[in-house]
Protein backbone atom coordinates (compact mmCIF):
# COMPACT_ATOMS: atom_id res chain seq x y z
CA UNK A 1 0.00 0.00 0.00
CA UNK A 2 2.54 2.59 1.12
CA UNK A 3 4.93 1.18 -2.26
CA UNK A 4 1.61 2.18 -4.38
CA UNK A 5 0.96 5.32 -2.36
CA UNK A 6 4.52 6.32 -2.70
CA UNK A 7 4.28 5.38 -7.05
CA UNK A 8 1.08 7.72 -7.31
CA UNK A 9 2.22 10.67 -5.15
CA UNK A 10 5.88 11.38 -5.61
CA UNK A 11 6.79 13.46 -8.76
CA UNK A 12 8.72 11.59 -12.06
CA UNK A 13 11.18 9.00 -11.25
CA UNK A 14 11.61 9.13 -7.53
CA UNK A 15 7.80 8.05 -7.41
CA UNK A 16 9.14 4.85 -9.55
CA UNK A 17 12.32 4.41 -7.26
CA UNK A 18 10.31 4.64 -3.86
CA UNK A 19 7.90 2.37 -4.79
CA UNK A 20 10.39 -0.04 -5.47
CA UNK A 21 12.24 0.74 -2.52
CA UNK A 22 9.74 0.21 -0.36
CA UNK A 23 8.07 -3.15 -2.41
CA UNK A 24 12.02 -4.72 -1.47
CA UNK A 25 11.96 -4.18 2.14
CA UNK A 26 10.55 -7.68 2.29
CA UNK A 27 13.09 -9.27 0.08
CA UNK A 28 15.46 -7.53 2.28
CA UNK A 29 14.24 -8.71 5.43
CA UNK A 30 13.84 -12.25 3.93
CA UNK A 31 17.72 -12.51 2.76
CA UNK A 32 18.98 -10.71 5.91
CA UNK A 33 16.56 -13.38 7.61
CA UNK A 34 18.21 -16.36 5.96
CA UNK A 35 22.02 -16.08 5.69
CA UNK A 36 22.63 -13.84 8.75
CA UNK A 37 20.02 -14.82 11.14
CA UNK A 38 21.85 -13.03 14.07
CA UNK A 39 21.78 -9.46 12.25
CA UNK A 40 18.10 -9.24 12.06
CA UNK A 41 17.93 -10.56 15.29
CA UNK A 42 19.97 -7.50 16.31
CA UNK A 43 17.27 -5.21 14.42
CA UNK A 44 14.57 -6.27 15.61
CA UNK A 45 15.87 -5.60 19.06
CA UNK A 46 16.53 -2.20 17.84
CA UNK A 47 12.82 -1.85 16.31
CA UNK A 48 11.34 -3.24 19.68
CA UNK A 49 13.10 -0.49 21.51
CA UNK A 50 11.82 2.64 18.88
CA UNK A 51 8.81 0.23 19.44
CA UNK A 52 8.47 -0.56 23.00
CA UNK A 53 4.91 -1.59 22.63
CA UNK A 54 5.73 -4.01 19.48
CA UNK A 55 6.11 -7.17 21.97
CA UNK A 56 2.46 -6.26 23.12
CA UNK A 57 1.14 -5.72 19.71
CA UNK A 58 2.49 -8.82 18.44
CA UNK A 59 0.87 -11.13 21.33
CA UNK A 60 -2.82 -8.67 20.59
CA UNK A 61 -2.03 -9.26 17.29
CA UNK A 62 -1.55 -12.99 16.95
CA UNK A 63 -3.83 -13.66 19.62
CA UNK A 64 -7.25 -12.14 17.88
CA UNK A 65 -5.71 -14.38 14.85
CA UNK A 66 -5.98 -17.12 17.08
CA UNK A 67 -9.16 -16.74 19.43
CA UNK A 68 -11.23 -15.94 15.82
CA UNK A 69 -9.65 -19.06 13.90
CA UNK A 70 -10.84 -20.98 17.11
CA UNK A 71 -14.68 -19.13 16.71
CA UNK A 72 -14.93 -20.59 13.52
CA UNK A 73 -14.07 -23.89 13.65
CA UNK A 74 -10.75 -23.71 11.81
CA UNK A 75 -7.86 -25.96 13.22
CA UNK A 76 -4.80 -24.67 14.83
CA UNK A 77 -1.55 -26.43 14.05
CA UNK A 78 0.49 -23.66 16.10
CA UNK A 79 1.21 -20.44 16.68
CA UNK A 80 4.43 -17.61 17.34
CA UNK A 81 5.23 -14.39 18.74
CA UNK A 82 8.91 -14.69 17.27
CA UNK A 83 9.86 -10.91 16.86
CA UNK A 84 12.51 -12.35 14.10
CA UNK A 85 11.51 -12.78 10.20
CA UNK A 86 7.85 -14.00 9.63
CA UNK A 87 5.84 -14.13 12.72
CA UNK A 88 3.67 -17.22 12.18
CA UNK A 89 0.46 -15.85 10.87
CA UNK A 90 -2.00 -17.76 12.05
CA UNK A 91 -4.78 -17.23 9.65
CA UNK A 92 -2.59 -18.18 7.05
CA UNK A 93 -1.49 -21.27 8.65
CA UNK A 94 -5.02 -22.12 8.82
CA UNK A 95 -6.47 -20.97 6.06
CA UNK A 96 -3.64 -23.12 3.88
CA UNK A 97 -5.79 -25.93 3.41
CA UNK A 98 -8.51 -23.77 1.76
CA UNK A 99 -6.02 -21.92 -0.38
CA UNK A 100 -5.62 -24.87 -2.24
CA UNK A 101 -8.98 -26.58 -2.28
CA UNK A 102 -10.11 -24.53 -5.11
CA UNK A 103 -12.92 -22.00 -5.27
CA UNK A 104 -14.53 -20.48 -1.98
CA UNK A 105 -17.99 -19.90 -1.43
CA UNK A 106 -19.38 -16.79 -0.06
CA UNK A 107 -19.93 -18.53 3.31
CA UNK A 108 -16.51 -20.12 3.62
CA UNK A 109 -14.78 -16.52 2.21
CA UNK A 110 -16.89 -15.07 4.70
CA UNK A 111 -15.38 -16.81 7.64
CA UNK A 112 -12.00 -16.98 6.52
CA UNK A 113 -11.76 -13.38 5.98
CA UNK A 114 -12.87 -12.49 9.31
CA UNK A 115 -10.19 -14.65 10.50
CA UNK A 116 -8.03 -13.32 8.28
CA UNK A 117 -8.57 -9.81 10.04
CA UNK A 118 -8.62 -10.56 13.32
CA UNK A 119 -4.74 -9.44 13.69
CA UNK A 120 -6.18 -6.07 12.35
CA UNK A 121 -8.99 -5.61 14.64
CA UNK A 122 -7.19 -6.54 17.78
CA UNK A 123 -4.66 -4.05 17.20
CA UNK A 124 -7.27 -1.63 16.21
CA UNK A 125 -9.18 -2.08 19.73
CA UNK A 126 -6.33 -1.37 21.48
CA UNK A 127 -4.03 1.23 19.31
CA UNK A 128 -5.05 4.53 17.29
CA UNK A 129 -2.82 3.37 14.67
CA UNK A 130 -2.58 -0.39 13.42
CA UNK A 131 1.24 -1.34 12.38
CA UNK A 132 0.62 -5.17 11.49
CA UNK A 133 -1.89 -5.34 8.95
CA UNK A 134 0.30 -5.65 5.05
CA UNK A 135 0.16 -9.35 5.97
CA UNK A 136 -3.06 -9.82 6.55
CA UNK A 137 -4.53 -7.71 4.01
CA UNK A 138 -2.42 -9.79 1.60
CA UNK A 139 -3.92 -13.18 3.13
CA UNK A 140 -7.35 -11.19 2.16
CA UNK A 141 -6.66 -10.74 -1.05
CA UNK A 142 -5.50 -13.86 -1.76
CA UNK A 143 -8.87 -15.53 -0.28
CA UNK A 144 -10.26 -13.53 -2.38
CA UNK A 145 -9.02 -14.15 -5.54
CA UNK A 146 -10.15 -17.36 -4.89
CA UNK A 147 -13.71 -16.58 -4.35
CA UNK A 148 -15.88 -18.95 -6.49
CA UNK A 149 -17.51 -15.28 -8.29
CA UNK A 150 -15.49 -12.51 -9.48
CA UNK A 151 -15.18 -9.99 -6.93
CA UNK A 152 -15.19 -5.93 -8.14
CA UNK A 153 -13.24 -3.62 -6.06
CA UNK A 154 -16.01 -2.22 -4.44
CA UNK A 155 -17.19 -5.69 -3.14
CA UNK A 156 -13.80 -6.50 -2.14
CA UNK A 157 -13.74 -3.16 -0.07
CA UNK A 158 -16.91 -3.89 1.45
CA UNK A 159 -15.93 -7.28 2.22
CA UNK A 160 -12.89 -5.72 3.94
CA UNK A 161 -14.52 -3.22 6.17
CA UNK A 162 -17.72 -5.61 6.45
CA UNK A 163 -14.51 -8.46 8.20
CA UNK A 164 -12.45 -5.75 10.56
CA UNK A 165 -16.21 -4.58 11.77
CA UNK A 166 -17.10 -8.32 12.22
CA UNK A 167 -13.67 -9.05 13.95
CA UNK A 168 -13.86 -6.57 16.28
CA UNK A 169 -17.58 -7.46 17.41
CA UNK A 170 -16.45 -11.11 17.95
CA UNK A 171 -13.21 -10.17 20.37
CA UNK A 172 -15.30 -7.36 22.07
CA UNK A 173 -17.79 -10.15 22.95
CA UNK A 174 -15.29 -12.54 23.70
CA UNK A 175 -13.19 -10.35 25.50
CA UNK A 176 -12.55 -12.35 28.65
CA UNK A 177 -11.44 -15.13 26.85
CA UNK A 178 -9.25 -13.28 24.44
CA UNK A 179 -7.31 -11.98 27.58
CA UNK A 180 -6.96 -15.71 29.15
CA UNK A 181 -5.65 -16.32 25.78
CA UNK A 182 -3.53 -13.45 25.72
CA UNK A 183 -2.08 -14.69 29.33
CA UNK A 184 -1.34 -18.10 28.17
CA UNK A 185 0.05 -17.20 24.61
CA UNK A 186 2.43 -14.77 26.61
CA UNK A 187 3.83 -17.77 28.82
CA UNK A 188 4.37 -19.74 24.98
CA UNK A 189 1.72 -22.12 26.18
CA UNK A 190 0.69 -25.13 23.93
CA UNK A 191 -2.30 -24.70 21.47
CA UNK A 192 -3.84 -26.78 23.90
CA UNK A 193 -3.24 -25.64 27.07
CA UNK A 194 -4.56 -21.81 24.58
CA UNK A 195 -7.80 -23.29 23.63
CA UNK A 196 -8.16 -24.48 27.20
CA UNK A 197 -7.91 -21.38 28.59
CA UNK A 198 -10.49 -19.70 25.62
CA UNK A 199 -13.03 -21.95 27.04
CA UNK A 200 -12.20 -21.16 30.58
CA UNK A 201 -10.78 -24.62 31.93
Amino acid sequence: VLATVAGVVLPGDWGFFSSYLIGGINLVVLAIGSTAPGLLTVLTDKFSLVFPDYRERTLRHEAGHFLLAYLHGAPIASYSLELRGARVQLAQAVLQRKLYAGRLEDEELDSLAVIAMGGVAAEAIKYEEVIGQTEDLFDLQSLMNKSQKELSDSEQQNLTRWAVSRAVGLLRENSDAYERLMEKMSQNATVFECIQAIEGL
